[in-house]
């Protein structure tokens, strides 16, 4: 239940009233805890995703770093303002918390640390068909192997743009379809903001500053100091604590040399004020009318008390129907070839020389700076949507049944809906709106 609308916040605000918190002068960085390396290899659980999740992982930690835009973009003059679109790009990507912080000399690492999956990622990218008729494709699989033999080398910028990315509450081992994804929270939290992080590392590049984006796979800095420096977490009793989620998130980093303001860091959590923290707003999600915010003690946790296999909307109190309401000619619906799809068929010429000419190189993607920064790593993906199918299958792998209460759940076909006029009256809830379709500015940083 949301009490407060949140229509008015600006978006580099963020879902959580971080504004509200008590922030100090000075972080003090020696008593925060070492990070936590992962691993993303189970051959014990061949069924668990954290297995599929290391070839992804990888190919983002490899492209980490990139070349930069000689010519400078056209940008805010005010540093704040950079600050404030930057923090509504990540909230845009459903980052949990945005900070902007100094990178102090104790916090770059003597060693870096690298994904150790990456070297056999570039190999099997060397012999890996690659099948698809996505524009540029040529251009993506050059970069990609110009990324994979990029010498490395330290990031000596003085700012980092930290993202935290929450966990949502862990699935119970007896949940349906639960089995596959238990204990993958900070394996999700990386992979999440590692996406994030390797997004606008390449967007600040494109804009003509340099720009280096770190993960707990692959970093040349400590995350978990540069959390505390941004003012997003505090270190208590030998572990890292963010206000509202506890030890229960994950961090990636950007680091960069374009000049940004940075956040106070945060008072410990013993001083921040009870009504910031716990009081009538946080519950209640607001201080007042047009004064809310997205984040509650209500509606923190959309899964807190639902099962994952039914999703965060309450689609289960919808009327259904045997059969589709809107009529199927289904004998007739047409197969059609990839060939014949329109992104496909303008790179051929089946559309004009205008639309050919604009399809090269993803030319219609790259005419937005967000889009443009997000293609990389979208293209970087290719290679990894196609592969060989493992030789046996896996005998849990059954068609669900009222009896089964595994992964099968997640593959049992939906009933239709009910026409819209069948669907009101009693015990229909007000759906929240989706995802704004841009963030708190205009196309930011043309």
């Amino acid at each position: 239940m949301k009490i407060f609308s949140d229509r008015k916040r600006p978006v580099h605000l963020g879902p959580y009233p971080l504004e509200r918190l008590k922030r100090g002068t000075q972080a003090d960085l020696s008593t925060v805890p070492d990070m936590t390396p992962l691993s993303f290899h189970r051959p014990e659980q061949p069924e668990s995703i954290v297995n599929a999740m290391g070839e992804f992982q990888a190919m983002m930690d490899a492209i980490r770093d990139g070349d930069v835009n000689p010519t400078r973009g056209r940008i805010p003059d005010t540093p704040q303002e950079r600050s404030n679109h930057l923090k509504a790009f990540g909230y845009y990507l459903d980052t949990s918390m945005v900070g902007i912080g100094p990178v102090p000399e104790i916090a770059r690492l003597r060693t870096p640390r690298q994904n150790p999956d990456i070297p056999r990622l570039a190999e099997a990218l060397k012999t890996r068909e690659i099948r698809t008729l996505a524009a540029g494709i040529d251009v993506i699989m050059a970069d990609l192997k110009a990324s994979m033999d990029r010498a490395p080398r330290r990031a000596d910028h003085p700012n980092a743009i930290v993202f935290l990315v929450e966990h949502m509450r862990d699935p119970r081992p007896d949940e349906r379809g639960s089995d596959w994804i238990l204990n993958a929270q900070d394996h999700r939290a990386c992979l999440r903001a590692t996406e994030t992080a390797v997004v606008i590392a390449n967007y600040i590049r494109l804009l003509g500053f340099d720009a280096m984006a770190h993960s707990p796979m692959s970093t040349d800095v400590d995350l978990n100091q540069l959390a505390v420096s941004a003012g997003l977490a505090v270190a208590e009793n030998g572990e890292l604590v963010a206000p509202w989620l506890g030890k229960r998130f994950g961090v990636a980093v950007v680091t960069t040399d374009m000049e940004l303001p940075h956040d106070a860091p945060l008072a410990s959590m013993s001083d921040q004020p009870w009504h910031a923290t716990s009081g009538p707003a946080w519950w209640l999600g607001g201080t007042g009318p047009g004064k809310g915010h997205v984040k509650s003690a209500l509606t923190r946790d959309p899964y807190a008390k639902r099962d994952y296999h039914m999703g965060p909307q309450p689609f289960e109190r919808l009327k259904r129907v045997d059969d589709p309401t809107t009529y199927i000619d289904e004998p007739n619906v047409a197969r059609v070839p990839k060939r014949s799809d329109m992104f496909a068929r303008s790179q051929f010429g089946d559309m004009g020389n205008a639309l050919q000419e604009a399809s090269k190189g993803g030319h219609y993607v790259r005419k937005s700076g967000p889009s443009f920064a997000q293609r990389r790593l979208l293209g970087a993906f290719v290679p990894l949507q196609d592969g060989a199918t493992a030789k046996a299958r896996d005998p849990m792998m059954q068609p669900a049944t009222p009896t089964t209460c595994a992964r099968p759940a997640i593959f049992s076909a939906s009933t239709p809906l009910a026409p819209r006029a069948a669907r009101t009256g009693a015990g229909i809830p007000m759906m929240p709106p989706g995802p704004r379709s841009t963030p708190h500015m205009t196309t930011p940083f043309r």
